[in-house]
């Protein structure tokens, strides 16, 4: 049984109040013997109600100071916990500013100010978090949310053509599927946020999951004529199915999202010294180190104009479940000369 490591914080305060009580005890006994002398020495000049006053008068004035000097060291060793009182309720109103003075003795008093830094810290990182999530959310929600309203309203004209009406629904429809796209986004990353265990683990083909990803994704990079060209080696891997899905299909989404008309996509499964590759690039935009450092932030994009669809959080997931499976992944990517995903998976 570990027993805890008493805190000295008290030691200081009780050796004062030891030293302050010896003192008085001290004086107030040099005092009786005084007024004890006193009544001997003058009982035939002074009456026995005199020497009785005068012993009174400084017991009391001995008790009075002894009231005072305790009263100040109680005030001197609640100053640091009135401080952190004061700065709790201020953090309680929303300041994540506040800040106690580190540089304090003794060492319970620095513990105590150190980790009520660092709490604060942490909340304020939390709370600037969640102001960007939610500021980012409603961005998101808002532009399709405006374009579904704007256009419907545009389809009430009965002097419409039909090319313009097929215009209009097709814009719906798109800022519709991107509304739920980034809604299940969320959710998934809510889930996974939480999430310790993978679930459904079984053996599966992974080859041939990588290409069934592509041929959901058909009709995006048929419809830009990119080239696709895969050399996997047959591959049984035990683990999520179901996630692993996920990640691929965000990784192809984004090599199609950034790779031009006409261009190529070359996908490569094989087993190395760190586990099963996935490698998948394309020869697309590629990306400058900013973006690969922040890759997989919410929301982040690297297109800041949002002229390609997406709502930066499929990367994001990548991460997130490629972590929750203990896979690692690495990017190498250069301006105008395409991008390289590798996820390497344990065996």
């Amino acid at each position: 049984m570990r027993f805890r490591k008493p805190s000295h914080i008290w030691i200081p305060f009780l050796m004062n109040i030891f030293l302050t009580s010896s003192i008085i005890l001290l004086v107030v006994s040099l005092g009786f013997s005084i007024g004890t002398k006193l009544d001997v020495a003058n009982n035939e000049n002074l009456s026995t109600f005199w020497g009785i006053s005068l012993f009174i008068l400084i017991n009391i004035a001995l008790a009075s100071t002894f009231t005072l000097i305790i009263g100040v060291l109680t005030n001197n060793f609640m100053k640091p916990v009135n401080k952190l009182i004061e700065a709790t309720n201020e953090v309680a109103k929303g300041d994540f500013s506040i800040r106690l003075d580190e540089n304090t003795h003794p060492p319970d008093i620095h513990n105590m100010n150190a980790s009520f830094n660092k709490m604060v810290k942490e909340l304020s990182s939390i709370e600037t978090l969640r102001n960007d999530f939610i500021i980012n959310v409603s961005h998101e929600f808002k532009t399709p949310i405006a374009a579904i309203e704007g256009y419907a309203t545009l389809l009430q004209d009965n002097s419409l053509t039909e090319e313009e009406r097929m215009e209009y629904t097709k814009i719906i429809l798109d800022s519709s599927r991107q509304i739920s796209s980034l809604s299940g986004n969320i959710l998934k990353l809510s889930k996974l946020e939480t999430q310790e265990i993978i679930p459904d683990k079984k053996y599966f083909s992974l080859d041939e999951q990588l290409r069934q990803s592509l041929l959901l994704l058909e009709t995006q990079w048929s419809k830009k004529n990119i080239d696709i060209d895969m050399d996997l080696k047959s591959i049984n891997y035990y683990g999520s199915e179901d996630l692993l899905m996920q990640v691929w299909l965000n990784i192809f989404s984004n090599a199609i999202k950034f790779t031009p008309n006409d261009g190529l996509i070359v996908t490569r499964l094989k087993t190395t010294s760190k586990g099963i590759c996935v490698t998948i690039s394309d020869n697309g935009i590629g990306m400058s180190k900013e973006v690969q450092d922040r890759i997989f932030d919410k929301f982040y994009q690297g297109d800041n104009s949002r002229n390609l669809q997406g709502n930066g959080l499929g990367m994001t997931l990548v991460k997130k479940i490629l972590d929750l499976c203990k896979c690692e992944i690495t990017i190498q990517s250069n301006i105008n000369k395409g991008t390289t995903f590798n996820v390497y998976l344990p065996i």
